[in-house]
């Protein structure tokens, strides 16, 4: 699978100015998000919910995510 994710200047400026590769930068900021989610599980619910309507409202073939 590809992911193609398109960041803000100022994503690419702190990835720098930490020493890191956006590509790696992003996967912590990723990370750090699904962990809090983990951490809440009202969230995860409700997260779970909107991606069942998302995929039931995405034409066949064409699911979006």
């Amino acid at each position: 699978m590809q992911l193609t994710v398109t960041v803000s200047d100022e994503i690419v400026r702190e990835a720098g100015s930490r020493g890191l590769p956006v590509i790696d930068f992003v996967e912590t900021l990723i990370t750090k998000g699904l962990d809090a989610v983990l951490d809440r599980p009202a969230l995860t619910s409700a997260i779970e919910r909107i991606r069942a309507l998302s995929s039931a409202a995405a034409p066949a073939g064409r699911r979006q995510g």
